[in-house]
């Protein structure tokens, strides 16, 4: 039998129900995730959940937090007020309250910067909102932090119980780079002359000089994920690997990476999260790499503790990586490893980037998605939809996957239980829109068997209009696909696009199974 396909926006699905935090939560629970920042700040060496020391030509800078450690304590013992403005959605007075804590308005005169023991000359001090990211899609609640390589770190989902998390402004400290040995690391000690104040700050920094992109290349925990790709040893860590091409306005193609892993296989309280990947070409010659890391801190230390909090802190628990990287048309082979120091996990995936004409009609890579999420704040066109942390684009090269304000998250695990949404992400390549005499461009899916072959559904063409962005050639299209009338087993989604000037593209095809 032959269907049609009925194909959804994703906004117009009871999934989408992203407007505000459930009413269920537990305040103890909650409010443990939302002192994080806070109690990390209490103790007496800790590195907070802020950007590594940077290290430039001219400058090191230090990012920190300056807490007053008895007004941190009053916080702590009665936080009655921090949990009504969580439970009401005031956002503005939740940071306020968090904020605080520290001990604003201190200025160059009140810090002493050591490194290796030696004071030096502060040139600069500012006081910046901590950025940090929390997101609700289909599923619930996540966070999503941006690594020292530009990629995105991605927790596993809340409980439905805990539903928000907060960060405090902090301190940055420029003051000028001393010679030193490429390779070599310094110790930083920061001091500041204020009664009860207690300062968190990363106390190392390395002079490797390496791309912003792969910020482990050269380093100790570099070479040991290195190592761990070449390694005969049996990996511990599960991982899927995904690898997708998308067109730019440049011969090369932007490659959306995204790796997926069970939280549980990574080691309890890891000191640090790494992933280093390695595109060669067919010859074996390496053609780029990248890599990145989630250090020790609040928010990257996977499956973390803190001081009177009894079990893991949900936002910290890390079950997801994306990243891009540029690459020209060919066929490669993509290799990645993710560790945490102890374990790690390796895979591997074969990966052809196709030349295309940019005066021809064309479609990309199709890709299957679980995960879907508001991403209104990255938008140009609308308000954000959601307060606080939803309202900032994340910083960085990074490009989501985004059609009409959702984000999409391609997965590589496309084993979809009964009753599970599957969404589709991919774009469409029609020169004509940046000029003066657009064409009007449709689209058409279907869905075959694999064992039989037999056609499941079939859908009418559906005009493209509504995804289109007025002068930009590449249409973004996100749809909800409707598999619940398909029985268990293996099939095969196809799409493709044709233009009212008689153009067709070859159909493109994604492969699924239901559970």
């Amino acid at each position: 039998m032959v269907c049609s396909v009925p194909i959804m926006s994703p906004r117009e699905t009871k999934a989408q129900s992203m407007a505000r935090p459930p009413n269920n939560t537990k305040p103890k629970a909650l409010i443990l995730a939302i002192l994080a920042g806070v109690i990390t700040c209490s103790m007496a060496r800790v590195t907070l959940a802020q950007d590594p020391i940077r290290v430039g030509t001219n400058q090191v800078v230090i990012p920190l937090f300056v807490t007053d450690k008895e007004r941190d304590r009053l916080l702590r013992k009665d936080p009655s007020s921090l949990w009504r403005a969580i439970k009401e959605g005031n956002i503005q007075l939740q940071d306020d309250i968090l904020e605080s804590t520290m001990i604003r308005g201190l200025t160059a005169g009140d810090f002493q910067v050591f490194e290796d023991g030696k004071e030096q000359a502060i040139q600069s001090i500012t006081y910046e909102p901590t950025v940090y990211y929390d997101f609700h899609d289909n599923r619930g609640y996540h966070s999503e932090y941006i690594g020292e390589g530009g990629g995105k770190w991605t927790s596993r989902e809340w409980p439905p119980w805990l539903v928000g998390d907060g960060s405090p402004p902090h301190y940055l400290i420029a003051y000028a780079r001393p010679d030193s040995p490429e390779g070599s690391c310094h110790q930083i000690t920061v001091k500041v002359n204020r009664r009860n104040a207690v300062v968190g700050a990363r106390s190392e920094y390395c002079n490797i000089r390496h791309p912003a992109s792969d910020p482990l290349n050269g380093t100790e925990f570099g070479k040991q994920i290195e190592s761990n790709l070449a390694s005969p040893k049996h990996a511990k860590v599960d991982i899927s690997l995904l690898a997708m091409a998308f067109y730019t306005d440049s011969n090369e193609a932007r490659v959306h990476i995204a790796l997926d892993w069970p939280w549980k296989s990574l080691k309890s309280n890891s000191k640090m999260v790494g992933v280093l990947g390695i595109a060669f070409k067919k010859d074996g010659s390496p053609a780029t790499r990248f890599s990145d890391v989630c250090q020790l801190n609040y928010m990257c230390q996977h499956n973390s503790t803190h001081e009177n909090s009894t079990g893991p802190h949900w936002d910290q628990i890390l079950t997801r990586y994306e990243t891009q990287v540029n690459l020209p048309p060919g066929e490669y082979d993509l290799r990645v490893v993710l560790s945490d120091g102890t374990r790690f996990g390796r895979a591997e995936t074969p990966l052809v980037i196709e030349s295309h004409d940019r005066k021809e009609l064309a479609v990309s890579a199709v890709s299957l998605c679980k995960q879907i999420q508001d991403a209104s704040a990255y938008s140009q066109n609308h308000a954000p939809k959601l307060p606080g942390s939803w309202t900032a684009k994340p910083p960085g090269d990074y490009v989501p996957l985004v059609s009409e304000d959702i984000e999409y998250k391609p997965t590589a695990n496309t084993r979809f239980k009964k009753g599970e949404a599957l969404y589709t992400y991919f774009q469409v390549y029609e020169p004509s829109l940046a000029g003066a005499t657009p064409t009007r461009v449709k689209i058409q899916f279907r869905v075959f068997d694999l064992k039989t072959g037999e056609l499941k559904s079939d859908s009418e063409p559906v005009s493209a209009e509504r995804y289109v962005r007025a002068g930009n050639p590449v249409i973004p299209i996100g749809l909800g696909v409707d598999i619940s009338k398909l029985s268990k087993g293996s099939y095969r989604l196809e799409v493709q696009a044709t233009d009212s000037a008689g153009q067709s593209t070859l159909w493109k095809t994604a492969n699924f199974t239901v559970e």
